[in-house]
């Protein structure tokens, strides 16, 4: 994994997605983004537990506290999307109202999501939470919106700069999603959800993946930015103990403006 964010205008990728899985299941790896917010910074996602020493090391690498940040949107209220908003304690948490329905439905019984935590209300308890219906406005250029589809409440996140940016959450996970125009793991509405592939489509120059890395898209063309590199160990006898199974990189390729992770695009 990169250890410095990937710069993209304000917005900051501290942990870029892993858009992979196991015969044990997905491995849920969200992106974690960052951008300066009024008076303190605004975090996209949290991810999970595995993520949390991560997560805390790239803000410490940018002299940011958790204390610094005072606005998290969440995506939506999976595991892996959610499980460190504990980290912030200043924070106003933003979602859509229709995500903390469904959360409550699944955590009645009403609903089957294995990926809502069952201790959400706690997670949540004495929090500021501002959930909105559609879409809301956060400042100068930012805005948060709805996008159905992975979840009935998820959401995703427009930048308007220079270029616009969509930090997408999970209404698109990674670049074959953009690409084929068709999710996958869809909790809520099929249909819904690649209406919300279309729109973001159609909104964003750049686009952040809920679980890949960013690109930018050219008539459906994607480019990608920056690199980024992970690999899996493990202790499997007789094996050299805590020895590497399985590399992946992808670095800068010839052409790529992109030249390093520490470089804005």
């Amino acid at each position: 994994m990169i250890t410095k964010p990937i710069a993209i205008e304000d917005v900051r990728v501290l942990l870029p997605g892993i858009p992979a899985r196991t015969t044990r299941g997905f491995l849920g790896y969200c992106t974690i983004s960052l951008l300066p917010f009024k008076k303190g910074w605004l975090l996209f996602d949290t991810g999970h537990y595995g993520d949390r020493y991560l997560l805390l090391e790239a803000l410490e690498n940018l002299k940011i506290t958790p204390q610094d940040v005072t606005c998290v949107v969440l995506s939506h209220l999976h595991y892996d999307h959610c499980l460190n908003l504990t980290l912030f304690p200043r924070a106003t948490f933003v979602l859509a109202s229709r995500e903390l329905q469904y959360a409550r439905e699944v955590m009645a019984k009403q609903r089957i999501d294995y990926s809502i935590p069952d201790m959400l209300d706690s997670l949540l308890q004495n929090r500021e939470i501002q959930a909105f219906d559609s879409e809301l406005k956060l400042g100068s250029g930012i805005k948060v919106f709805e996008t159905p589809g992975h979840t009935p409440g998820s959401v995703a996140l427009q930048i308007k700069k220079t270029r616009d940016i969509v930090l997408c959450g999970d209404a698109i996970k990674n670049a074959w999603e953009f690409v084929l125009g068709e999710p996958d793991m869809v909790y809520g509405s099929p249909l819904a959800a690649r209406k919300s592939i279309q729109r973001i489509r159609n909104m964003g120059e750049i686009l952040v993946p809920g679980h890949d890395r960013p690109f930018r898209q050219k008539e459906r063309e994607i480019e990608f930015i920056g690199g980024t590199s992970w690999s899996i160990s493990a202790d499997l006898y007789p094996r050299e103990k805590g020895s590497e199974i399985f590399r992946l990189g992808y670095e800068r390729r010839s052409g790529d403006p992109a030249e390093s992770a520490e470089k804005d695009y």
